[in-house]
């Protein structure tokens, strides 16, 4: 088959590789499309942390396809069927897993990081991280449901209310997904904050009913606009740590901080100690997502309750995977999500 294969930093082709080798309890999947999401291009570029990336590797984790053949002991799943696959290969036994914390699992093990990937033409994976959609859902809104699942995750600890305002920081792939998912609770306000006006149309088309840019000063816009207080939800995804602080000035007393962007490279954000009693916050860290967030991900955007093609703003061909990390990286042109074709 083909493939796009990493050796090592900064070292990757795209050739033939080894069909991949179906064991039991595990379903081949022919690849229909691969989200590319800026963790591969870390791992493309060495800055991904150690324990999280295992070279050479197959990269992609976000993507969909169709089962080509199912293994022994496989009843779930049948050939032809369309599925959506989780990335974290979690072991079920350890005390995360028995709680349902399958994305804490304490062996560590994911596709596209540690596993061979979609930036291939076929993936085996475990028939139990396969989750079977409708022949109705376009392919290109199936790739999405893996980093939905993320935002569905963190979204669902935020406990938005419909009074509520609420605000997210970095409106990129997963801050435009948050930006859906919390317009779908019908909140009073719903704020994007981000660097530049550039992605600020597809926030408004996500459900955003404000938008401001860093220069705004953001968080005296949010007091003027809440009478004082400030936001009841603030949804952090820039991954930088000056969102960190800035999203903890956003919120009011008594207010939810949800933290999923990952700045990288050991960064530190300057924080006043005091701020959390303080202000009473609640503040959680988001680390993907565990099965069931996954599945509700894919069920909503299966129902057609979000759209999410339209942050889809280029598709390019396997080969074309460094033209995919350029766009990413350097941002020549306007990109929110790229994705692969074998």
């Amino acid at each position: 088959m083909k493939a796009v294969v990493i050796r090592r930093p900064n070292r990757a082709r795209f050739g033939d590789e080894a069909d991949p080798v179906v064991g039991n309890g595990e379903i081949l999947v022919k690849v229909a499309l691969a989200g590319v999401c800026m963790s591969d291009v870390e791992v493309m570029k060495g800055t991904r942390p150690q324990p999280y990336v295992k070279y050479p590797i197959i990269p992609g984790h976000e993507w969909c396809g169709t089962v080509e053949r199912v293994g022994s002991g496989v009843k779930r799943i049948a050939v032809g069927d369309r599925v959506a696959v989780e990335g974290h290969n979690f072991c079920r036994t350890c005390a995360w897993c028995s709680r349902g914390e399958t994305n804490l699992c304490a062996s560590y093990s994911e596709l596209g990081f540690t596993l061979p990937g979609a930036f291939a033409e076929y993936v085996a994976v475990r028939a139990d991280l396969a989750h079977p959609f409708a022949k109705a859902l376009p392919f290109e809104a199936a790739a999405m449901v893996e980093p939905f699942a993320c935002v569905v995750h963190g979204g669902r600890r935020a406990r938005i209310q419909r009074e509520d305002t609420v605000v997210v920081v970095g409106p990129g792939t997963i801050g435009l997904l948050a930006v859906g998912w919390a317009a779908m609770a019908r909140p009073a306000r719903l704020v994007a904050v981000g660097r530049d006006r550039g992605n600020e149309g597809l926030a408004r088309r996500m459900g955003a009913t404000e938008y401001l840019t860093v220069v705004d000063d953001p968080a005296a816009r949010i007091r003027e606009m809440t009478g004082g207080p400030g936001a009841d939800v603030v949804l952090e995804a820039a991954g930088s740590e000056t969102a960190v602080t800035l999203a903890l000035d956003l919120v009011r007393r008594g207010g939810a901080v949800i933290l999923s962007g990952i700045a990288g490279g050991g960064r530190r954000a300057f924080l006043d100690s005091d701020v959390f009693a303080l202000k009473h916050l609640r503040v959680d860290g988001v680390f993907a997502y565990t099965t069931d967030s996954f599945e509700q991900a894919l069920r909503i955007i299966e129902s057609g309750k979000l759209d999410v093609r339209a942050l889809i703003t280029h598709t390019l061909r396997l080969r074309e995977f460094e033209k995919a990390f350029d766009l990413l990286s350097n941002r020549p042109e306007p990109v929110v999500k790229v994705m692969l074709k074998p």
